[in-house]
Order: C-alpha cells, then sequence, then structure tokens
C-alpha cells in the first residue's frame, strides 16, 4: 500500500493544501477533509524518504514541518465547523 501512495503521491505544495476562504470566511467540510487528505498523504510519502534516507533532504524535513502543522491548522478548522442538524 505505501509504494501505490508513494507513486502516486501528488508534489508537495503547501500553499496548494489549504482551501481558499470564501467570501462568507467558512469553508465545506469537504473542502478541508480533502485538503488534509492531500496534506496526510503528502507527510507519509516524507516520512518514509527520511525514514529510509534515500535522497532525503534537509529541506524534505522543513517540509515535513510544515505539512505537520498544516495538518494541525486543518484539524482545528474542522472541529470549528458547526454539528450538522439531524
Amino acid at each position: 500500500m505505501y509504494q501505490t501512495m508513494e507513486g502516486n503521491a501528488r508534489p508537495h505544495r503547501t500553499a496548494q493544501c489549504l482551501p481558499e476562504e470564501s467570501q462568507d470566511g467558512a469553508q465545506s467540510q469537504a473542502e478541508l477533509l480533502h485538503a488534509l487528505q492531500s496534506v496526510s498523504e503528502n507527510i507519509m510519502r516524507l516520512a518514509g524518504k527520511l525514514r529510509g534516507e534515500r535522497d532525503a533532504t534537509a529541506d524534505d524535513a522543513q517540509t515535513m514541518t510544515e505539512q505537520h502543522a498544516l495538518a494541525q491548522q486543518l484539524i482545528g478548522r474542522l472541529l470549528t465547523l458547526p454539528a450538522s442538524r439531524t
């Protein structure tokens, strides 16, 4: 499974992972979850690269730190969304 994720992972671009705020200042749950999934895939790919120490650079470690911070921000945004009404 990891090989599939590693091979299909999109290049990590921190700025592209965060959904743009709409006019009312809120993002949909689907947009936030999609962004979180993308960030998580980047973290897993970078972790495998750093752990295997093949072609790993200091930039990869910095990028992984940035992706982790972005994931925390996205999780915080998801937690502040109002609960759906049943």
